[in-house]
């Protein structure tokens, strides 16, 4: 099934029900229909076709499923963009993406969205062939950065689209844009058919009936909170969502639309615990919430959570496996619901560990790196075959890179990430991607990007190494950064460095990594 199938049954067969709270105002499934239709049309009179890409740089609204649904129904591949992308970045997935369109939201959050767009190299913004504009208050926008730009209000002087063929199931439909094991961003594509399914899992899986009604807990823009709509898109049942998290108005949305599942990084959880204000049970409606955990401060919050009568399931997701691929079972004691993993949502899915030295494939309840093989894979690594192989062995089974032991064929638990990513503000960031951008500044030599605990919270700290005679400001340099890179990516501190420690063996130096950490602890702790 693709998208277009799926909403028109949506239309047919539940046309008043609410599919999406953005904020206060409910938007019915006749309401998404019509407003889907009618940006394709408009984008199909700009002249988007079949195999075009559309840079999709909104926070979460009912705008942003609207574009993505209407792309579908033309097999226009949305490239997500997060909002706290900058130049530097956003110029770079334009490009590779190979996106003729793109939405915006001008001045969503008091963001200059049209500056950032004016800093991107005229070279960077050559291909696009329009900008789709949001919000109300930029209906009279015609042109940014050179481009023709068109709003989102408008209608398409004819009404009527002609005939097209149906998105085949298989057609690219997303690309999310997660750090990967080079400098720049993966470009992650997963098909209609392969959303859908996972969406129906999903819902499946956690009990999306008629009653349920979801909380998107992140954005929409990334695996964790597109898997979560998708979701309550496959079963029909209403999504509530915010542009911009606010604890205390989250609360409130959750009792005033009886919110039932959310799945949502332990930060969020915890500032919603905070917002119940002691109420035993904190949120009656709520059966139960996902969550990932990201800060090391935060290791009782399961704990916390089950004393105000919240139930919280530990999750496993990925950008190519999508989010929400495995969870604890909410019946589960304590302890099991805390883990990281659990059971596959797709009864089609199996995982396996394999040994990292050796190669072979360990018994359950032996540690080695966990593959998953499941519906809900990525199709590709966009124009990157090579990636492509490398990351899915010759039986279909996706090489996630993180270490476990399996339960049984379906089921697993999660120990820790192979290699150097840091978890910044939620979001998974390759160093690399931070220290070549820095090495592109005219006084530094080399860089290196450590991950700190520092006040419950992950940062990164850079350790550079200036060329001799140049002069070196650490203020200087982390503008730079704030200018080009999304603000949880900009390092801390910047420390200035002859040499990086190392330790020699016969075949290469290696930079101690564990020994900066301490060095970048002990500046950080005085």
């Amino acid at each position: 099934m693709n998208f277009d199938s799926l909403l028109a049954a949506h239309r047919a067969n539940r046309p008043d029900h609410i599919a999406f709270y953005d904020q206060q105002t409910p938007v019915a499934y006749h309401e998404l229909e019509a407003a889907t239709r009618r940006i394709a049309n408009l984008l199909y009179e700009k002249g988007a076709r079949a195999g075009d890409r559309l840079a999709l740089w909104l926070p979460n609204c009912a705008s942003w499923l609207t574009i993505f649904l209407a792309c579908a129904k033309l097999g226009v591949t949305v490239v997500a963009m997060n909002t706290r992308f900058r130049g530097h970045e956003v110029g770079d997935i334009l490009t590779r993406g190979k996106c003729s369109w793109l939405a915006m939201w001008p001045d969503f959050k008091g963001i200059a969205f049209q500056h950032i767009l004016q800093s991107i190299e005229p070279a960077q913004l050559k291909q696009l062939k329009g900008i789709l504009v949001c919000g109300e208050q930029n209906r009279s926008i015609t042109e940014l950065a050179g481009i023709p730009a068109f709003a989102f209000q408008q209608t398409a002087a004819n009404d009527h689209m002609p005939a097209l063929p149906s998105a085949d199931d298989d057609m690219d439909a997303l690309v999310y844009t997660t750090s990967g094991t080079t400098s720049v961003s993966k470009l992650v594509v997963h098909s209609q058919g392969g959303l859908v399914r996972h969406g129906t899992d999903v819902a499946r899986a956690f009990g999306f009936d008629d009653d349920a009604v979801v909380l998107l807990g992140a954005p929409m823009c990334g695996a964790f909170g597109f898997s979560t709509a998708l979701g309550a898109l496959a079963a029909g049942v209403p999504l509530v969502s915010s542009p911009v998290f606010d604890a205390e108005e989250t609360a409130n949305q959750v009792r005033q639309y009886k919110v039932t599942h959310t799945f949502a990084n332990n930060e969020l959880l915890d500032r919603l615990l905070m917002a119940a204000k002691g109420a035993t049970p904190a949120f009656p409606s709520m059966r139960c919430a996902g969550f990932a955990s990201f800060s090391p401060s935060l290791d009782a919050l399961p704990e916390r959570a089950d004393a105000a009568g919240l139930k919280l399931i530990g999750l496993y997701g990925s950008s190519e496996l999508q989010a929400l691929v495995a969870a604890q079972d909410v019946g589960a004691p304590l302890f099991k619901r805390r883990q990281a993993g659990g059971k596959l949502v797709s009864a089609h899915g199996r995982v396996r560990a394999r040994n990292v030295g050796s190669g072979e494939i360990m018994p359950h309840g032996e540690v080695g790196e966990i593959e998953i093989k499941a519906p809900s894979l990525m199709k590709k690594y966009l124009d990157n075959p090579e990636a492509t192989s490398r990351a899915v062995s010759p039986d279909g089974y996706f090489r996630t890179g993180d270490l476990g032991h399996t339960v049984d064929e379906r089921e697993f638990v999660f120990h820790a990430r192979l290699g150097d990513f840091l978890r910044l503000s939620g979001f998974l960031v390759n160093p690399v991607e931070i220290e070549q951008f820095i090495e592109t500044m005219d006084e530094v030599v080399a860089c290196q990007v450590v991950g700190v605990e520092s006040k419950g919270k992950t940062v990164a700290v850079a350790f550079v190494v200036p060329h001799t005679g140049y002069s070196l400001e650490e203020a200087d340099v982390i503008g730079r950064c704030q200018a080009h890179m999304a603000k949880f990516k900009v390092p801390r501190r910047i420390l200035v460095v002859d040499s990086f420690p190392v330790v020699e063996s016969a075949n290469s130096n290696k930079i101690q990594r564990s020994k900066l950490q301490q060095m970048a602890k002990a500046v950080l702790d005085a």
